[in-house]
């Protein structure tokens, strides 16, 4: 029978594992004996290479028999093998050896293996514990509510805290109650034996997941603006809660896979220097960094301030020393909202609008609200839904219409409240009332409330549109027009449309109690309207209405001669009328100063003459009219008409108004308020990008690898 040689005497010594695989695993080579069925070890079979020690086991036993020693103490043989069997270094040798047969044989995967499935398993238990910090987070940012509280540090319990500790602490212990009670307690347990320091609680780990969804948001916005090949930049800069002067930075392309115009917010940038050389390098600089290609700028919309809109200084101007082609606009709303100021500049507007504001103001307090919301409920006029006058706006014009028109339905009820209260005790409610109850009834203030709202109803509308971000220049300025016709047909047929008024105003007067009649007429009046009439009427429509309307019109059509300009040249590529010679000059000198966004400007007035009869044709047969640049654009095939299609891009592109930032301001209020008014400039853009941007998807994968870019105590990239 061959010499037996005893596992112990491979695995109990302390040798490298390295060392222990070279010297055992791969050059040993393990045969079952046919004879005795007894594993045999020849000369080739064991190589005696390991090293060498004469201690090992458990408390570094000395190794004596079975290991560096011969047997010979054969007449206590058994006692003695029984005796080796137990022992525990014994057991562990041979639980060891079959470890490695198993491995040699393919029934068990390597030691490298094993570690590997060890550490995916920690990197998922360590996923659950980031997952749901990750999914607070984005939770708090997407419905725009406060992440941190008045106390928010130490470890998370699940145990309801003194203290309010913030929405975010709030999310995690509902998520470790809701697990709990699922009975899955996985996460539990990986949220209670991980490390004080590795909690992922803090506000710099919020900071950082906050900065990666920004990250993810904006680069899903910079690669559509890149693939466009064509974006106009939208700016307006406004202060927030804490003083600091937040310059708002948006873009405007379109989406050619969706066929659908964007205008996307990017983020705020905190500005010192407000001139238009400082504003204009902080744009510049910024959409570079944010790896936006800046050659392809077509467009710029801001609104008529001189820093922004200056011919030599402002933004527009040292934006355009730079790139030629990108056009400014100036916003059509505050265009809208200029021509509408000015014209109720008119005295007797103007005196009207004041009235209205006075009124506001005196019922804007509860007690006094509190009454005049009774009396709105006792006329029944309740169906209005309104029981609170509008104030009047100095920047949305379209609240200023609503103003308007809820004052002027809830005009009883303002009279009623007030006869009231001009009997209360209270001697200062009781004198204004008196006073604002006189103003109401007046004749010239009755006559300029109907006269605002009889032209602004042709105005709210448009006000509403212009605020859209899917239209293009052509459209609105078309929209304008239309409100201009009306305007000019009211014009035309002033005295019947002024008969109306007059009628609604002979109603009013029998129900509040007021009476027609026109101001005294002197030879020589410098602060009012002197003009000679006959009657009310026509006295009222000479020195009101006719004045009032022509300085609307005529503000209308001055405010957007430079819209009309810009467009010229694109409104040819509309397939509405047969191109003459005049037509012809128009598109060869738009043509001129795209050149260089054109394949080959000599083709392109041949190329827009079949993209015309092309038209025609499908008018004829499909009875399809195409409006819009959108549905122009939609029919035109890219191929076919490659430069026809791109000047079209550059149309959508050219921004209408400045809307989509003032709606991103409307976003940093609810963000930075008057408690949070620390929130630092990288946190407040992350979050404003979760609240505004709730249409882009932020994939918690996604976050995790922008967080593993960095070393982090624990891994969670599987």
């Amino acid at each position: 029978m061959s010499k037996r040689v005893c596992i112990t005497d491979f695995f109990v010594k302390k040798v490298p594992r390295q060392e222990l695989t070279q010297s055992i695993v791969v050059k040993t080579n393990i045969e079952e004996s046919n004879s005795d069925n007894e594993y045999s070890c020849s000369r080739n079979q064991i190589q005696h290479e390991h090293v060498h020690c004469d201690k090992g086991g458990i408390g570094c036993q000395t190794l004596g028999n079975f290991c560096l020693k011969p047997f010979r103490m054969w007449y206590k043989a058994i006692e003695k093998f029984n005796h080796h069997e137990k022992c525990n270094y014994h057991l562990q040798s041979v639980e060891q050896y079959q470890n490695i047969v198993a491995i040699e044989i393919g029934k068990q995967d390597s030691i490298d293996l094993q570690l590997n499935k060890a550490a995916k398993v920690q990197t998922e238990l360590n996923r659950k514990i980031i997952i749901s910090v990750i999914e607070s987070i984005i939770f708090c940012g997407r419905q725009g509510i406060a992440l941190r509280g008045h106390r928010d540090f130490g470890t998370l319990t699940i145990e309801n805290p003194v203290e309010n500790d913030g929405n975010f602490r709030a999310l995690m212990r509902f998520h470790l109650n809701a697990t709990k009670l699922s009975g899955d307690e996985s996460y539990q347990l990986a949220r209670t034996n991980c490390a004080k320091n590795v909690q992922y609680t803090s506000w710099k780990i919020q900071n950082e997941i906050i900065g990666s969804c920004h990250e993810i948001i904006l680069s899903e916005i910079v690669n559509e603006v890149n693939n466009s090949k064509c974006f106009s930049v939208i700016a307006d800069e406004t202060a927030d809660v804490a003083g600091i002067e937040q310059f708002s930075i948006c873009v405007r392309y379109f989406d050619s896979k969706t066929k659908i115009v964007k205008e996307q917010f990017l983020k705020f940038v905190p500005v010192m220097d407000l001139s238009g050389s400082a504003l204009a390098s902080i744009i510049i600089n910024e959409l570079t960094e944010m790896k936006i290609e800046v050659q392809y700028l077509r467009g710029q919309g801001y609104d008529g301030a001189a820093s922004m809109s200056g011919r030599f200084n402002g933004v527009q101007a040292c934006i355009k020393k730079e790139y030629k082609t990108a056009i400014y606009v100036h916003c059509s709303s505050h265009s809208l909202n200029l021509a509408v100021s000015y014209a109720c500049g008119l005295q007797g507007i103007r005196n009207t609008m004041g009235t209205i504001e006075k009124v506001f103001v005196f019922l804007n307090t509860p007690k006094r609200q509190a009454e005049f919301s009774k009396h709105v409920r006792e006329l029944n006029q309740a169906h209005n839904r309104k029981e609170k006058l509008q104030q009047l706006c100095s920047t949305r014009w379209v609240e200023r219409h609503d103003s308007v028109s809820v004052f002027e339905q809830l005009l009883p009820a303002v009279h009623s409240c007030l006869e009231e209260m001009t009997s209360w005790a209270d001697n200062e409610t009781s004198i204004k009332a008196r006073m604002l109850l006189l103003s109401l009834r007046e004749c010239e203030f009755n006559v300029g409330l109907i006269v605002l709202k009889n032209i602004f109803q042709y105005t709210v509308s448009l006000c509403i549109y212009l605020q859209k971000p899917n239209i293009d220049l052509i459209q609105a300025l078309d929209h304008i027009d239309n409100v201009v016709r009306q305007l000019h047909s009211v014009r035309d047929n002033v005295d019947e449309e002024f008969s109306k008024c007059f009628v609604e105003l002979q109603r009013k007067s029998n129900d509040l109690d007021f009476e027609i009649k026109m101001p005294r007429i002197t030879k020589r009046q410098t602060y009012r309207q002197n003009t000679p009439s006959n009657t009310v009427q026509d006295y009222f429509k000479v020195t009101l209405f006719i004045p009032f309307l022509d300085s609307f019109i005529s503000q209308l059509n001055d405010r957007f001669i430079n819209h009309k300009e810009i467009i010229q040249g694109f409104q040819m590529l509309f397939p509405i009328a047969p191109l003459t010679k005049q037509r012809e000059k128009l598109i060869e000198n738009l043509v001129e100063f795209y050149a260089n966004d054109l394949e080959d400007s000599l083709t392109v007035l041949a190329e827009v003459k079949i993209w015309h009869y092309q038209v025609f044709k499908i008018r004829l047969e499909t009875n399809l009219k195409m409006v819009t640049a959108i549905e122009v654009i939609s029919n035109c095939n890219n191929a076919l008409y490659p430069n026809t299609y791109k000047l079209l891009t550059i149309l959508l592109t050219l921004p209408v108004t400045s809307c989509e930032a003032e709606r991103s301001f409307s976003t940093l209020k609810r963000i930075k308020t008057y408690l949070r008014n620390s929130t630092a400039d990288n946190r407040l853009n992350g979050l404003a990008a979760l609240n505004i941007h709730r249409e882009i998807k932020v994939d918690i994968d996604a976050v995790i690898k922008e967080l593993a870019k960095k070393k982090r105590r624990l891994d969670f990239v599987i």
